[in-house]
C-alpha cells in the first residue's frame, strides 16, 4: 500500500504541502491571511506533530514521491461523547493527483489506524468557503457538525 505514517525524512515534503494548503486557504477569506514566516512555522508544526503521541501524519507515496498527506490530532471534547475524537487539521493532495482516489485512501487508512487505538469519530476542520473540501468530505461520509464564525474587530 502506498500509504504509511510519516517519518522525519518527510519533513520538507510535508512542509511544502501544508504551506501550499495554508496559502490556498488564505484565498478563501481575508481572515485567513497567512503570516510572513509561514514556511518556518509550518515546518515547526510538522516536527512537533511527528514527536507528539496525540498527532498522526499519514502520507501517500508513489515511486519515492509524496503526493498527499493528512495530519490528524486527537482532541478532547470535554462536554461531548465520545470525548476524544480525531480531527483532521491539515490535508493536502497535489493538484495533479486531485480527483483520484488518494484523498479517500488517506481517509480510509487513517480511520483504520485510529480504530486500533479506540477512536470512534473523525472530524475535519477547514475554511467554510472551501466548496471543494465540503464536497470531498460529504462524499466520504462526513456531515456538518459545528460552525465557526468570526469578524474583525
Amino acid at each position: 500500500m502506498p500509504i504509511r505514517k510519516a517519518a522525519e525524512s518527510d519533513i520538507q515534503s510535508l512542509t511544502n504541502m501544508f504551506t501550499k494548503m495554508y496559502q490556498l486557504n488564505s484565498e478563501f477569506d481575508p481572515m485567513l491571511q497567512v503570516v510572513d514566516d509561514l514556511r518556518a512555522k509550518v515546518e515547526k508544526m510538522v516536527k512537533e506533530a511527528l514527536a507528539d503521541k496525540n498527532s498522526f501524519i499519514y502520507v501517500y507515496e508513489e515511486e519515492g514521491e509524496i503526493w498527499g498527506a493528512v495530519k490528524i490530532k486527537l482532541v478532547d471534547r470535554v462536554f461531548y461523547v465520545p470525548q476524544i475524537v480525531a480531527q483532521i487539521e491539515e490535508f493536502y493532495v497535489h493538484p495533479s493527483k486531485r480527483r483520484s482516489t488518494i484523498g479517500r485512501q488517506l481517509i480510509e487508512y487513517a480511520e483504520s489506524d485510529l480504530k486500533k487505538i479506540g477512536i470512534k469519530t473523525l472530524m475535519a476542520r477547514f475554511p467554510s468557503k472551501n466548496v471543494i473540501a465540503t464536497s470531498f468530505y460529504t462524499k466520504n461520509g462526513f456531515r456538518e457538525v459545528h460552525n465557526e464564525y468570526g469578524k474583525p474587530i
